[in-house]
């Protein structure tokens, strides 16, 4: 057997691909890079970090699938049709779970409502202009950890491997947040497994981005409430307040802090990996991702 030159071994595989270890490696150094040049040229305002990481990460990420031959779609912000029925559905999703733990937290006695001023039309323009706000933030986070990191680690180590590294590393984003619990690191990273679940069994960031942004939308505007310790929004005509005990549900870091996300988010899950009709589009196949969870979890 040939014997392969030490740099190279240390470098490559056998089948001349940078191993996983230095991919990712390469994906960080390059959103980096790119994200402070863009930074650099935009005007600075509220979302200038989140679309200066938006632009970095998936020029990182089409940048790496261009190695291994495959387009920029893969990446799974394909351009082809059924792109924003995606991203709605995504975002009817994000919702449904949301307020399902919203739900389950009120009747727990967690969080009240007052009311305040305001008007219907005035809610209704609010709530489009929240979807806006939140969207680039949402799609930067997407790209950033449910797109080539974890496709690429997916494809070396398994779906349970990736969802554990990736979550892992969206736990500790969020570190820093205000009123920042142990638990509510725990249901963060639990939530990132779910994002990541959703991206496996649809190969969609269309997907992914549209449950984040329902779940931050319907956390920061339709209940009123902080989402992950940020007061991100003010919807009219109300106001949430969390009470009752942190632990329960969730207290000043908002609903994604206590048990009852630990409970929701988890069979929202397992519900989600073992789902039929969550599955790739013939738009997504057709893109060629490095990987996907077959139908029914398999």
């Amino acid at each position: 057997m040939e014997r392969r030159p030490i740099l190279d071994r240390v470098l490559r595989t056998r089948e001349g691909r940078l191993l996983l270890g230095w991919r990712l490696t390469l994906f960080v150094m390059l959103t980096i890079t790119v994200s402070g040049v863009v930074g650099l040229v935009i005007p600075a305002g509220l979302l200038t970090g989140s679309f200066a990481l938006l632009v970095g990460s998936v020029t990182a990420g089409v940048v790496l699938l261009a190695l291994d031959g495959r387009d920029p779609g893969a990446l799974g912000f394909y351009t082809r049709a059924g792109a924003a029925s995606e991203t709605a559905l995504g975002v009817l999703l994000g919702t449904a779970i949301a307020l399902s733990l919203v739900a389950v937290i009120a009747l727990t006695g967690g969080v009240r409502w007052s009311t305040q001023d305001g008007s219907l039309i005035g809610w209704l323009s609010g709530a489009l202009g929240a979807l806006a706000f939140l969207a680039i933030p949402a799609a930067a986070e997407e790209a950033l950890l449910r797109g080539y990191p974890l496709q690429a680690t997916a494809e070396k180590w398994g779906p349970v491997g990736a969802l554990a590294l990736t979550a892992a590393v969206f736990g500790a984003l969020h570190l820093s947040n205000p009123g920042v619990t142990a638990l509510g690191t725990v249901n963060v990273m639990a939530a990132g497994v779910l994002l990541g679940i959703i991206y496996l069994r649809t190969a969609s960031l269309w997907w992914a981005t549209g449950a984040h942004l329902g779940w931050n939308w319907s956390h920061g505007y339709l209940a009123d409430v902080p989402v992950s310790g940020l007061e991100l929004l003010d919807a009219p005509l109300y106001e949430g307040v969390m009470q009752g005990p942190a632990w329960l549900g969730g207290g000043g870091f908002g609903p994604e802090g206590g048990l009852v996300a630990t409970a929701v988010v988890g069979g929202a899950s397992v519900w989600c990996w073992r789902s039929k009709w969550l599955r790739p589009s013939e738009a997504a196949i057709r893109a060629r991702p490095l990987a996907m969870i077959e139908e029914g979890g398999s």
